[in-house]
């Protein structure tokens, strides 16, 4: 389009994306059964939006976003990020639905911890620290004693990425230069808060 005052051409400059963005939906290992469901109403809107999905695995919520997308035949539409070698590291609650998600298209990136090596606590944060380098944005669902998604949401506000939060009988965090603004969108978003940085 030609600016009518200088008489030159504007340019309008799209970044290059190859392939759907990555949004890791995480959270809490005490999200009980009951919100199941919401876990996974907002697997199912992420991905008909045309996103992929990355998760860590474990029992909780992200246990309910690998049961969604199995139930809905897209885990071929899902990285897990694991901290472990191999399918025994896994809580044995998840584990037959880990082999499952492999099975169906599902990829996992398997992480250096063995089932019972000293190292788990550091490879299970690593494993955080790597979905949040893959990822454009994060979901995280949060109780009072979600220390791990916590880090996880430092993280990835340490690198000024998309953040929403359901926080479930607690705040979201308070994180230096983030201020949390509920959703305006409805629907199964109502009651999120979406991070906004200050600087």
């Amino acid at each position: 389009m030609r600016d009518q005052e200088s008489g030159y051409r504007s340019v309008q400059y799209r970044p290059v994306v190859s392939g759907p963005r990555i949004v890791g939906v995480v959270g809490a290992r005490s999200l009980t059964y009951q919100h199941a469901d919401h876990v996974g109403q907002i697997v199912d809107d992420l991905l008909a939006r045309g996103n992929r999905i990355a998760t860590g695995g474990a029992i909780g919520t992200d246990e309910y976003v690998l049961c969604r997308l199995l139930r809905s035949g897209q885990s071929d539409h899902c990285t897990v990020f694991a901290a472990w070698k191999g399918y025994d590291g896994f809580p044995a609650k998840v584990r037959a639905a880990i082999r499952q998600f492999k099975d169906y298209g599902g990829h996992i990136v398997w992480g250096p911890a063995g089932k019972s090596e000293p190292m788990v606590k550091t490879a299970l944060l690593m494993r955080n620290v790597r979905l949040v380098d893959a990822c454009y944005g994060l979901v995280a669902f949060i109780t009072p004693d979600s220390r791990g998604t916590i880090f996880t949401i430092k993280k990835a506000a340490a690198k000024h990425k998309p953040i929403v939060v359901f926080a479930w009988d607690c705040d979201a965090p308070e994180i230096p230069n983030v201020k949390w603004i509920p959703l305006r969108c409805g629907g199964m978003w109502e009651g999120a808060v979406k991070a906004v940085y200050t600087k």
